[in-house]
């Protein structure tokens, strides 16, 4: 069968490209531990989580219903649009979700919302995001009524130029503004 121990260690090769090209911001024990919890869920054989099994790994983290939400988040860690999402791809994931680098972190959180890819928001997609946080959570910010109500009142804020979408530079400059746009996406309705 082989040896099991080596397959829930990173390769030193595998290593060093997260450390050097990808730019991650974890340490080497934590890309190890991540590996580990990566490789469990995955099927016996498989080296990358299809979309199923990564909404099974979201919906276990939370008490609501994650599917929808953890579709947007899959489309953005599935870089190379093969429909699953390697180690790798799971990593750069998650360092640009958590980065402590704004630019980043809202560029991300940019690709997060504009679900179709268009290089825009529009308040439909921003609906369907702030929806799927809702249902994962089950909570809506205090301030808000619905999910619907959210995107009506943050897309007025965003849209400077009222042409009904939302530009990646009207996103980044609004989100100094409105700092719920990136808590959301953090599944912390209440910062």
């Amino acid at each position: 069968m082989g040896n099991k121990s080596s397959k829930k260690q990173i390769t030193p090769k595998t290593m060093e490209e997260l450390r050097s090209h990808i730019d991650v911001e974890f340490t080497s024990k934590e890309i190890q531990d991540w590996y580990k919890d990566f490789r469990k869920d995955l099927r016996h054989g498989e080296t990358e989580l299809n979309k199923t099994a990564f909404i099974k790994v979201y919906n276990s983290l939370f008490s609501g219903d994650a599917s929808e939400f953890a579709e947007q988040v899959f489309r953005t860690f599935d870089r190379d649009g093969n429909h699953s999402v390697d180690f790798k791809e799971f990593i750069l994931g998650l360092c640009l979700s958590g980065s402590e680098n704004a630019e980043k972190k809202l560029k991300w959180a940019f690709n997060m919302y504009d679900i179709d890819q268009n290089g825009y928001i529009t308040k439909e997609e921003m609906t369907h995001i702030f929806k799927a946080i809702c249902k994962m959570t089950g909570k809506i910010p205090q301030e808000f009524k619905s999910p619907e109500d959210m995107a009506e009142k943050i897309f007025k804020m965003l849209d400077k130029n009222s042409d009904s979408v939302i530009s990646q530079q009207e996103f980044i400059e609004g989100a100094d503004k409105v700092q719920i746009l990136v808590d959301l996406l953090s599944c912390d309705p209440d910062s």
